[in-house]
C-alpha cells in the first residue's frame, strides 16, 4: 500500500493559530514496529543493528528512545577527474561500493562540495583501495580540481513500520538528545519500498548552526515541497497516512542521536481554565539535617516541568478529539509529548500522565470537565 498525504484539518489549524494546547502520541509503538533498525549504513535488513558500543536504550518501547554514536569513515581527497563518471582520489578511503558520500572544502572543482540546499551526495561505485567513482556524476565540465578537501560517508538510519503490512500515521517530528555538529544537515525521509526508491520524499530538514547544535528538534509542519519531493519550511503541514518506510538521513558529524519521536497530533481547541501554570517545575530532593542543625540536601533530579489541566467542553468533536488521544495512550499508560504554545513559542516536553485514568465527567446537559495531572520525563527540557 503506498502512503497518502492530506493537509491537516480546519480544525486543527485553527487551535494550532489560536496557540492552543497540543498532545502528540508516539506513532512508532512497539506494538506497531516489528524490529527496528538504528543503524549507520545499509537497508534495514536482519543484519543491521544499532551500534553495539552504543545499544538501544528502551528501542521502540512507549516513548521510542533510541540512543546511539556516529560511525564516521573519513578520507582525504588528493584528487577527482573531470571524466564520466568522476574518479575520486582518496589513499586508503574505506568506502565500499552502494556507500552514500560528501565532499567538503574541495579546491577548484567545488561543485561535489556539499550544499545543503542542493542535498549533493553520491553513491560509490567502481571502489579500488585508493581511488572509486561516483556513480553517475558526469564531470566533465566540472572546474579542474586542484587541491584539498574531505569525504564522509552518509549514515542512514532506518524505522521502518514492518511494511506493507503494518503501517502508521504521522504529522509532527521530535528529535531530542541530539548533538550534531555545525555542518550537519538532517533529513527525515519516507517511501514506499525498503530501498527508498518508491515514492521517497523528504517531509523535515534540519540545517545546523554554529559549531554544536544541541538539545531538541521539533517540526509541526511535516511536507514536502512537491515536484521536488523535498521540505520546505514554509510549507502546509501535511499528515502522511499509511507510512511504512522511515528513515532519518544525516550528512555531517554528530556525537549522539537520542530520543527519536514521530506522532500524530491531538490539537485543543481550547486552553486550561484558570488558573493556569505553565511555568511549573519542581526538583527531587531529599534532606538530612544534623544535630547541629545544617541541613544537606541531596538532589535526585531537578527542573522536572508538572502541568495540571481543568478545563471544560461542550462540542462533540472536541470531546472525540479527548476520547481520541487517550485510547492512542493506551488509556494513560504511555507517554506523549505535550505543547502548551505550538504557534507562538512551542515547548515540546515529553509527559506521563500521574494517573492511568480518564477523569471527563458530565457537568451539564451537554459539557464535561477534563480533569488530569502529567509530569515531565527525562530529558528535562530545563535541564537542556
Amino acid at each position: 500500500m503506498a502512503y497518502s498525504a492530506a493537509a491537516l484539518t480546519a480544525a486543527e489549524i485553527a487551535g494550532f493559530a489560536n496557540d492552543k494546547p497540543m498532545m502528540v502520541v508516539q506513532s512508532l509503538q512497539s506494538g506497531s514496529l516489528s524490529t527496528a533498525k538504528w543503524t549507520w549504513g545499509g537497508a534495514h535488513p536482519d543484519a543491521d543493528a544499532t551500534d553495539a558500543d552504543y545499544p538501544a536504550s528502551r528501542a521502540c518501547d512507549d516513548i521510542g528512545s533510541l540512543q546511539t554514536q556516529s560511525s564516521n569513515v573519513l578520507g582525504s581527497v588528493s584528487g577527482a577527474s573531470q571524466e564520466d563518471p568522476c574518479e575520486i582520489t582518496a589513499t586508503g578511503h574505506g568506502f565500499s561500493n552502494g556507500d552514500f558520500v560528501y565532499f567538503y572544502s574541495i579546491g577548484g572543482m567545488t561543485e561535489l562540495n556539499y550544499d545543503p540546499d542542493e542535498h549533493n551526495i553520491y553513491e560509490v561505485t567502481g571502489k579500488t583501495t585508493n581511488t572509486f567513482k561516483l556513480l553517475g556524476v558526469d564531470a566533465t565540465g566540472f572546474t579542474a580540481y586542484t587541491s584539498g578537501g574531505a569525504v564522509e560517508n552518509v549514515k542512514f538510519y532506518n524505522i521502518y513500520t514492518g511494511g506493507a503490512a503494518t503501517t502508521v500515521d504521522v504529522d509532527t517530528l521530535l528529535l531530542l538528545n541530539h548533538d550534531f555538529s555545525g555542518t550537519s544537515n538532517v533529513l527525515v525521509e519516507i517511501a514506499d519500498n525498503s530501498t527508498f526508491t518508491s515514492n521517497k520524499i523528504e517531509i523535515a530538514r534540519h540545517v545546523s548552526t554554529g559549531t554544536t547544535d544541541t538539545g531538541r528538534w521539533l517540526v509541526t509542519n511535516l511536507n514536502s515541497a512537491g515536484a521536488g519531493s523535498t521540505y520546505s519550511a514554509g510549507g502546509t503541514a501535511q499528515r502522511y497516512s499509511d507510512v511504512a518506510y522511515i528513515r532519518l538521513v544525516v550528512v555531517g558529524r554528530y556525537s549522539a542521536l537520542g530520543e527519536f519521536f514521530l506522532g500524530a497530533r491531538y490539537q485543543l481547541q481550547r486552553n486550561p481554565d484558570l488558573a493556569w501554570n505553565n511555568k511549573n517545575e519542581v526538583s527531587g530532593v531529599t534532606d538530612f539535617q544534623s544535630r547541629t542543625g545544617l541541613t544537606k540536601r541531596y538532589v535526585f533530579y531537578r527542573g522536572q516541568a508538572v502541568r495540571n489541566v481543568t478545563m471544560g467542553m461542550g462540542a462533540s468533536a472536541e470531546i472525540t478529539v479527548v476520547d481520541n488521544w487517550f485510547n492512542a495512550i493506551n488509556e494513560g499508560t504511555r507517554p506523549f509529548v505535550w505543547i502548551d504554545t505550538p504557534s507562538s513559542g512551542a515547548e515540546a516536553r515529553l509527559m506521563l500522565l500521574d494517573d492511568a485514568g480518564l477523569n471527563f465527567p458530565l457537568v451539564g446537559p451537554y459539557e464535561r470537565q477534563l480533569t488530569f495531572s502529567m509530569a515531565e520525563q527525562p530529558p528535562f527540557l530545563s535541564r537542556e
